[in-house]
């Protein structure tokens, strides 16, 4: 058993403990990291070596315990934890984000796991998960970038603050996760209130900062401590992959540049690898051959690019693609818009519903509400691809997470457009950044549904061709091929005043700040383009809401008239929601927020909160039953044991004997006494 500290921040006295143990015995690595009171397991196991894949076979989990938290939580007839959370999925992608692009030539199967055990309500476990990932798989011995530091910024009262408590995070003006290696940074994700590119660039550049200092102070801290897990690993012996690869080209007459470059969106190399798979049982080294082939593409991909400036589709390295946009296109949902941006469709729905219908959210890290939600789905036919649909994959529980980061901040209060707001974005057909258009296509389908929102947002994506710091070209609205070939997929979105969410996840090492400044500057242009074209489409948000929308209202009470409003058991206000077939929710301060399908029933509520609350308004319309008849006028039930006087004065004559026992009639109250009687006089409706 091997202790050691890390001062992360001085200023803020925030020291990360570290305790390699043996709890997980049977595991390469067990780790556990403690600040504060959080605490949290990182494991890690090897599996076993296969050369025959293209990928890093790593896997990162991130388990949240309800125990952690001094909660028992689940079903009431299940008791324990299930399926992650969607922020246990969003912080084992952002770990493995980060990780990934410094793992180079690893064949091996790698399993992480972080297991939060114990959970410090304002410090938030995911920065020792993924610092325990980092130095854990330090620990395994093999030669990598790392160890790849976490740095978060978030900018409270004009002051930029590291690693900051979760209270702060909630009122700051943006929170940063970045993580990366010595003057490089490889992950980005970001969301905030339209900041300006100069100040992300700013605290890029404060983050790169700490990275080194971190990366320098652990780099030396780790050569002090040794594991049983180093030096495990054996040196490869080279294989020149290459040559394997284009001897098969040349033998089958197959030209890349010519598939690849081809002046059209999407590519046609899966030509050489459908022969390559026809040829595969006549081939001796079949694996060496196919990892030559993809060595081949990438190199004429690269050189192709960097030499003639010239994109496969034949665009301009800024150019972006067709964009074609529609709205108000599905009849009876609430607002809709379908975003084209080349082969990119993707058709956004919005549902407009009550208060009472947000998202009950109950997580160890969080506890409350949501009224915008936005959802992503990535069918298999998007791609012509046939598969069966199943329940949300990680990645479009990230895509989905991101477009809502882009536009919460630009969704009007409740108090504003008493609304829950769900977006789904449906993506139908996909060659390169759907979930930038489905930024899109959410900004105009809220704009269809009549949505106040602040401003409009746009997304877009930036590529790299990278060979070094002075060689490198960057490519604006990145399709398939150079989304797959290319070096980095940096995504911005934000209006025109600023970014409201960054997602940046990389191949190469890291960007140094320049690429990133140059990276925002040729986003911004991008971005201003579309919500142009967004502006043309759509201007602002419709007037009118659809007939299809329930309607809303809010009002306020005195607080004190609460329990009158409810009554007993909830009597009252379960009476007045069946008679107007409304929904009602009350805050503690007073406002009542109304939902109904249409404006009669919200008229109909408002006059029954105001007549059993005591806080009826002289004008007010109401309607009452005629109980009795007096010879100077008639009682009227009002409902909720009330009544009011209609005097004849207040009648027209010819209507005075018409009235009858029973009858309901349309009133306007014109006094209220000191001891509460209410006086009313007829509303002379024609017919």
């Amino acid at each position: 058993m091997e202790k050691f500290s890390l001062e992360i921040d001085h200023q803020r006295k925030t020291i990360i403990d570290f305790e390699i143990n043996d709890w997980a015995e049977r595991a390469n690595i067990s780790l556990l990291v403690k600040c504060f009171e959080s605490t949290v397991l990182t494991t890690i196991v090897l599996g076993e070596k296969r050369e025959t894949i293209d990928f890093l076979p790593l896997t990162v989990d991130y388990e949240e315990k309800y125990y952690a938290a001094g909660k028992i939580y689940g079903s009431r007839f299940l008791r324990r934890e299930g399926k992650p959370s969607e922020t246990a999925i969003l912080n084992a992608r952002l770990i493995d984000r980060g990780l990934r692009p410094a793992i180079k030539n690893f064949p091996y199967e790698v399993h992480i796991t972080n297991i939060i055990l114990s959970l410090d309500p304002d410090f938030d476990p995911d920065i020792l998960a993924f610092w325990g990932s980092s130095i854990g798989f330090s620990f395994l011995g093999y030669p990598w970038l790392g160890p790849v530091i976490p740095v978060k910024i978030s900018k409270l009262n004009n002051n930029y603050l590291f690693y900051p408590k979760e209270s702060e995070k909630i009122f700051s003006d943006f929170n940063i996760f970045i993580s990366g290696i010595e003057n490089k940074i490889n992950m980005i994700e970001f969301d905030g209130l339209e900041i300006s590119e100069d100040e992300v660039v700013e605290v890029c550049d404060l983050g790169i900062k700490k990275i080194n200092q971190l990366y320098f102070q652990v780099s030396d801290l780790l050569k002090e401590i040794k594991t049983p897990n180093q030096n495990i690993f054996f040196e490869d012996k080279k294989i020149n992959y290459l040559k394997f690869g284009e001897d098969f080209l040349v033998q089958n007459n197959l030209d890349i540049e010519s598939l690849l470059f081809n002046n059209q969106e999407g590519e046609n190399i899966d030509k050489v690898f459908k022969i390559l798979e026809d040829e595969k049982n006549n081939l001796e080294n079949y694996h060496y051959v196919y990892q030559g082939i993809l060595e081949k593409i990438k190199k004429v991909f690269q050189e192709k690019i960097l030499k003639d400036k010239i994109r496969p589709d034949g665009r301009k390295l800024d150019e972006i693609r067709k964009v074609e946009l529609l709205v108000n296109i599905l009849p009876r949902v609430h607002g809709s818009a379908l975003f084209k941006r080349g082969l990119t469709h993707i058709l956004s729905a919005v549902t407009l519903g009550s208060l009472t219908d947000d998202l009950l959210i109950k997580e160890i890290e969080f506890e409350g509400n949501k009224r915008f939600i936005h959802h992503y789905n990535f069918p298999p036919f998007s791609i012509g691809e046939i598969g069966s649909l199943k329940s949300p994959s990680r990645r479009e529980l990230g895509h989905g997470n991101l477009v809502e980061k882009a536009l919460k901040n630009l969704i009007p209060n409740e108090n504003i457009f008493p609304y829950t707001i769900r977006v789904v974005s449906e993506v139908l057909s996909s060659n390169g950044s759907t979930s930038m258009g489905s930024v899109c296509s959410t900004t105009m389908a809220l704009l269809d549904a009549g949505v106040p929102i602040k401003n409009k947002c746009a997304g877009i994506s930036i590529g790299i061709v990278y060979q070094d710091e002075e060689n490198y070209e960057l490519l604006t609205d990145i399709q398939g091929p150079e989304d797959f070939w290319g070096g980095m997929d940096f995504k911005v979105a934000g209006t025109d005043q600023g970014i409201t969410a960054i997602q940046l996840d990389v191949k190469i090492d890291g960007l140094t700040i320049e690429i990133i400044k140059e990276s925002l500057k040729k986003a911004k242009s991008a971005r201003l383009f579309i919500l142009d074209k967004i502006d043309q489409t759509i201007k602002e948000p419709r007037k009118e809401l659809k007939q299809t929308v329930p309607r809303s209202a809010i009002i306020n009470i005195n607080p004190n008239n609460i329990g009158l409003l409810i009554g007993p058991g909830g009597k009252t206000i379960n009476e007045i929601t069946n008679l107007t077939n409304s929904k009602i929710d009350i805050k503690q301060d007073g406002s009542v927020y109304l939902t109904s399908a249409d404006e009669i029933g919200i008229k109909k509520t408002i006059n029954l909160i105001k007549l059993v609350t005591n806080e009826i308004d002289i004008n007010q319309i109401l309607e009452g039953k005629v109980i009795k008849i007096l010879d100077f006028g008639f009682i009227l039930d009002l409902g909720f044991n009330k009544t009011a006087l209609l005097h004849i004065s207040e009648i027209p004559k010819n209507k005075i004997e018409g009235i009858k026992l029973n009858d309901f009639l349309r009133v306007k109250v014109k006094q209220i006494s000191d001891n509460g009687r209410i006086y009313v006089s007829l509303i002379n409706e024609r017919g």
